[in-house]
């Protein structure tokens, strides 16, 4: 599949929306475009794979704790599952690929695998973009169980989740209300693209930088201040016709931000020396 035509996939499938949306298939795609070369429905196919040994022995268990812990000692004992606190920030922690591939990756990607392989075997599970750290719901939405995927998936209680972020008890109800709700897909995705997004710009890696914006503003068109920085990028890389277009369209979306005089003056800019191109 062409560079195009990966990009047109992710948008297709960013298009089925809500429980439409294939989340492993999302992912997939946006590590082939960010330059990862792999087969999308082998690695569905390996996802399939991985949850099929435990389906008898998963109806087998009455409690859902049972349940938990059978996946738990499935995917983390005998699988060999593990988070990557030696390297975490290298890029590839965040490709699903190569956390199928090495056993290793961070909360997201590892909550990920863990949802996906959870969600064929039929478990009531959803992701929580908790703030630095990304956590797995588990039974009731109610009263759930809160699951540490990157610590092995170590069950975690509420005033452990607010240690994890350093909020003070007193205000349990409120974090509980705005950070521990389901995560929906696009959610996710949004997440796994921001986590490379922060990488590339540490490691000055521009055009990668470029390439994970570029989904960022697709996955939520919303986050205007993503087409700024697509200009921004786009100026870096001396890509004038493109950053052009970008910060224009960022004053456009954005007329009254604080830095729009700035943006403006870099658009004067970039318009002077189109002409002196040409």
């Amino acid at each position: 599949m062409t560079l195009n035509g990966t990009r047109e996939a992710f948008i297709r499938e960013l298009e089925q929306g809500g429980a439409g949306l294939n989340l492993a298939r999302a992912a997939f795609l946006m590590a082939v475009y960010l330059g990862q070369p792999f087969n999308v429905n082998e690695y569905l196919a390996q996802l399939d794979a991985l949850a099929r040994p435990l389906q008898g022995a998963m109806q087998a268990k009455t409690s859902l704790a049972d349940r938990l812990d059978l996946l738990n000692s499935y995917l983390f004992e005998q699988q060999g599952f593990a988070g990557n606190m030696q390297d975490y920030y290298r890029p590839e922690n965040s490709f699903l690929n190569r956390v199928l591939d090495e056993l290793t990756g961070i909360p997201i990607t590892l909550s990920v695998i863990y949802l996906e392989v959870g969600w064929r075997l039929g478990l009531p599970l959803w992701g929580i973009a908790m703030p630095r750290h990304f956590i797995v719901g588990y039974g009731s939405r109610e009263s759930p169980t809160y699951v540490d995927v990157f610590n092995r998936g170590q069950v975690l209680s509420l005033h452990d989740c607010l240690a994890i972020v350093n909020v003070d008890p007193i205000n349990g109800d409120t974090f509980r209300r705005k950070f521990l709700k389901p995560a929906t897909s696009k959610d996710i995705l949004y997440r796994m693209l921001l986590n490379l997004k922060q990488i590339y710009f540490n490691n000055k890696d521009w055009a990668q930088a470029f390439n994970t914006v570029e989904l960022l503003t697709l996955v939520n068109p919303a986050q205007v201040a993503e087409v700024k920085d697509l200009g921004l990028l786009a100026l870096h890389l001396n890509r004038l016709q493109d950053a052009l277009f970008y910060l224009k369209r960022f004053l456009f979306l954005a007329p009254h931000q604080q830095d729009i005089d700035w943006i403006k003056e870099r658009v004067e800019l970039i318009e002077e020396r189109l002409l002196q191109l040409n």
